[in-house]
């Protein structure tokens, strides 16, 4: 009887130690993890996994485990957020795979991809060939987001006779007042040009953007760190 009261107050603790984990270290869906998300959601179910069943391990010894994890989760997760070159280092980068309708063979070669991988994934966003592609980004969580060409956009421009004009493509420059160059691999920036832009519009410190993207048509669209607050 005491080994199920004992298994009983560990189920619970772990049930409710798990959700305030969740709650403190912030709640994301499946299709949001990044591989380190994974990893330690994983090492977390063996901790509370291998104390439930193991008379040795009491109930405090549980509740400081989940507690030690929680703190050591929350602070990461604040040093990813405040150190951004940091949470770029540790959370990852995504990865352009095609740009501007050119594959990107070295970082196709650098992540071990090949054409039939590429093209299945592509297949999954109603893609069947590259000729449609404009740009493709493998992303930190292993998805891939696509741009198609103008023409290929359902429905087609050309179907309906009109001129295509293609979408722009935006890459982050600038976050929290870091500049960035190169937020997402396989597209590298100029600095320089991106700190003229943003003097050009008034911004002589960087520390007053809070976000800043950079398009292909050689646009520089900031927020600032007072429109952000607001």
């Amino acid at each position: 009887m005491e080994m199920y009261m004992a298994l009983g107050v560990k189920l619970i603790v772990s049930f409710f130690g798990l959700w305030i984990v969740t709650f403190v270290t912030g709640r994301k869906t499946l299709s949001q993890l990044t591989p380190l998300d994974f990893l330690t959601s994983l090492a977390l179910s063996e901790i509370v996994g291998n104390t439930l069943y193991d008379e040795d391990v009491k109930i405090t010894h549980l509740i400081f485990a989940l507690a030690l994890w929680t703190t050591l989760s929350y602070l990461f997760e604040k040093a990813t957020t405040h150190f951004v070159k940091f949470g770029y280092l540790a959370e990852g980068r995504a990865v352009v795979l095609i740009d501007n309708g050119k594959l990107n063979q070295k970082m196709l070669n650098k992540y071990d991809i090949e054409y039939k991988q590429l093209l299945s994934m592509l297949r999954h966003q109603n893609i069947f060939s590259l000729t449609e592609v404009k740009y493709a980004i493998l992303e930190t969580d292993g998805s891939m987001s696509v741009m198609r060409k103008p023409e290929y956009e359902p429905p087609s421009k050309q179907d309906l006779g009109l001129k295509a004009t293609p979408d722009a493509f935006t890459v982050t420059v600038i976050d929290k007042g870091k500049l960035l160059k190169e937020s997402m691999l396989g597209k590298q920036i100029n600095l320089e040009e991106i700190r003229a832009k943003a003097r050009e519009q008034g911004y002589n410190s960087l520390d007053d953007i809070a976000y800043a993207e950079y398009a292909d048509d050689g646009k520089l669209h900031i927020f600032s760190v007072k429109d952000a607050r607001d």
